[in-house]
């Protein structure tokens, strides 16, 4: 935080007529006044605030910097390294209007980034009517650029991930290389369930439980970026990138155990895969003059899976073996034209596509031939007054599946509404709504019944209807001081008809078949706050935010539930040093896809670091009196089928975490772009 330091010296010269007397003068010495700048401000379109000096170099990317800022609107797990809203929602994450994913700020650099602003429901084009962002401000180079090395170890469960990135600008131009790889060896994956089916002979009930498990996955992603983003009125870049996820040891043994119909035998499962996928992404802003601007986004991507899932359980033996191949290509256009400073028209356009080949072999043989097209055409109008700002719009969307020789459309309406007030830059409150649809993917519409277990099946339905989505949101954010933020907020969150995993014993032989369907509603609620307060100057900030879920949900898994949680950061530095603690006391959800009710362990961690001359250099323990490797405890209850299951794996087990980070600038500094990154997962339609 910047102190202007004003001295105040007056020389008063006192003149009375011709009177040639002595001159009298008091002189009185007046205190040094320090002013203070805003380092927070809101309005009716954005929130912005400015890091300060040890929060940008005690941070190693875009992730630690928001941790380390606690903004209030966001929720930001240091353990986890995941942003979202305060109230759970997704954010969508900018570097100078440009989009990025969340893996993407991995890269920046902190010490260049000048401000952070967050945005509902932004108007700007350039944000590509994304709901909620975050948009870092950086600084650029005229020419040069920097690399960044990173590399992270985590001891105790065995894993880890390395990355050198490098920006380079060269007159108009700008280019961005990053090669980066992870891996992660878990010696402790599996679970223990407690099965009850209840089949047309008879009820079963099937217990079964990991007692060895391993799983070897490792990671590796790399990327060319290339930006002509020298002029506010034009920008146009693009990327392609290659990554693959191996997974070649992934395989369990235990136990499993009936009541009736199957002795008890040990079990094997083994379930190795390998995914590779090649994208493309393009992206373009151009203004127009007269009021008149158009941006516009084109993706394509090329995957190939190939999953293996065998398991053994004494004289039984069931294997799945599935080779996929899939593409797709979408793109987004939009024109947008100013009527004044006050009102602007828009319109979008969405369109794209795609093919999935899936052939399974083993004990169960099928051939699967996806095909998919949308289109969804938007008109809206956005307006910014003073102190109220917002935007209404409305669509039509269409949408195309064939499977295998069944085709099925289906068409929808959208809308969206937001409202924004802000009377002063302490105080705002915002207000949004959007009734929208949700589709099935094509693991949810595939046809084919495909054995999981001895007692179960598994299948899509090509049948499957959309889902309608309502939700609303209430908002406030109070600024008062550099002391202290705060946002409240209430959100409602309601799909009717919705797509969930339904089981009945319709399968093969009698057996237990899960088969996606429309059944019932799913009613979600949150009402919750964030409070941060900064003393010693600011190099002492506290966060707590408390949350009240509510799930109350229809159909053939009528659950109702009201969790309470919390969570609590804490920041301080010293000098070079920087210090950090985490708590959260676990979280619960009621899943909306397969129906159960998730309870997870509480985390924590304390971190201490140091960062000087380009070098951050940090140690994390996390968890470090939790010696279980839980994952989650899991509870379903149906009609024809129950289950109580809890999962294993290194989340939440205790570990330390090693961090360090090495950044070195070459060139001239003016205002930097955004940074580049991985994306971690590959989309896959296979049943599992």
């Amino acid at each position: 935080m910047k102190h202007y330091i004003l001295p105040l010296i007056m020389f008063p010269f006192i003149t009375q007529g011709q009177t040639t007397g002595p001159d009298t003068i008091k002189v009185k010495e007046l205190g040094e006044i320090t002013v203070v700048a805003d380092a927070q401000l809101t309005s009716a379109t954005k929130t912005v605030y400015i890091p300060t000096g040890n929060q940008k170099s005690t941070a190693s990317d875009g992730v630690s910097l928001l941790s380390r800022m606690n903004i209030p609107q966001l929720s930001v797990n240091p353990i986890t390294e995941t942003v979202k809203t305060a109230d759970n929602q997704g954010v969508s994450l900018f570097i100078n209007f440009h989009p990025v994913a969340d893996e993407d700020v991995s890269g920046l650099n902190p010490s260049d980034v000048k401000r952070v602003e967050y945005l509902d429901f932004p108007t700007d084009p350039r944000f590509q009517r994304a709901q909620h962002v975050v948009n870092f401000i950086t600084h650029a180079y005229s020419h040069g650029g920097y690399t960044k090395l990173s590399g992270k170890e985590r001891f105790m469960i065995r894993s880890g991930e390395a990355s050198v990135y490098s920006k380079f600008a060269y007159r108009k131009m700008e280019y961005d290389v990053m090669v980066s790889g992870d891996y992660d060896y878990n010696s402790h994956i599996g679970s223990v369930s407690d099965e009850i089916y209840r089949l047309e002979p008879g009820t079963i009930r099937r217990t079964s439980g990991t007692e060895t498990g391993k799983q070897h996955q490792r990671g590796f992603y790399s990327a060319l970026r290339a930006s002509w983003n020298k002029s506010d009125n034009l920008t146009f870049r693009n990327l392609v990138s290659y990554r693959r996820i191996n997974t070649p040891i992934n395989h369990t043994s235990g136990y499993v155990s009936f009541s009736s119909l199957y002795p008890s035998e040990t079990y094997h499962t083994e379930s190795p895969s390998t995914n590779n996928a090649v994208g493309w992404d393009s992206e373009l802003y151009a203004a127009l003059g007269r009021g008149w601007s158009i941006n516009g986004n084109c993706q394509a991507e090329f995957a190939g899976n190939n999953t293996s899932s065998n398991y053994y359980a004494g004289t039984e033996s069931i294997e799945n073996l599935a080779d996929e191949d899939s593409w797709f290509l979408r793109g987004s256009i939009q024109v947008n034209k100013s009527l004044s400073d006050k009102f602007t028209l828009f319109s979008n356009v969405l369109s794209g596509g795609g093919r999935t080949h899936i052939d399974y072999t083993g004990s169960s043989n099928a051939v699967n031939r996806f095909r998919q097209a949308f289109t969804g055409i938007t008109v809206g109008m956005s307006l910014n007054y003073q102190k109220v700002s917002g935007s209404i719009d409305g669509g039509y969307a269409f949408e195309s599946n064939y499977i295998n020789g069944k085709t099925m459309d289906d068409r929808y309406p959208f809308t969206h509404i937001n409202l924004q007030y802000a009377p002063n830059q302490r105080n705002s409150i915002s207000l949004w709504f959007q009734y929208a649809t949700f589709s099935p993917d094509a693991t949810m519409k595939n046809p084919n019944i495909i054995r999981q277990s001895e007692l179960m099946y598994i299948s899509g339905n090509p049948d499957l209807k959309c889902s309608r989505n309502t939700s609303a949101n209430i908002s406030y954010t109070w600024l008062p001081s550099n002391k202290w933020q705060l946002s409240a907020y209430a959100t409602m969150f309601l799909i009717s008809n919705r797509q969930i995993a339904v089981y009945t014993p319709d399968g093969p032989d009698g057996m237990m078949l899960k088969k996606y369907q429309n059944d019932g509603d799913y009613n979600h609620g949150q009402i919750g706050a964030n409070l941060t307060g900064k003393f010693i100057d600011g190099r002492l900030s506290i966060s707590v935010s408390p949350r009240m879920l509510l799930y109350k949900t229809t159909g053939s898994n009528s659950i109702s539930y009201y969790p309470f949680s919390a969570s609590l950061n804490v920041n301080y530095y010293l000098g070079r040093f920087f210090f950090n603690g985490y708590y959260d006391t676990g979280s619960s959800y009621v899943d909306g896809e397969n129906a159960f009710l998730r309870k997870m362990p509480m985390s924590y961690s304390v971190s201490a670091g140091w960062s000087s001359r380009g070098w951050n250099i940090q140690l994390s323990v996390v968890n470090p009196f939790q010696s279980s490797w839980k994952l989650s405890e899991d509870t379903l209850t149906t009609r024809w089928y129950d289950n109580k299951m809890t999962q294993f794996g290194s989340d939440y087990h205790r570990r330390i975490s090693l961090t360090v980070t090495y950044t070195f600038n070459y060139g001239k500094k003016v205002s930097q772009t955004g940074e580049l990154s991985g994306e971690k997962n590959i989309s896959t339609s296979i049943l599992k």
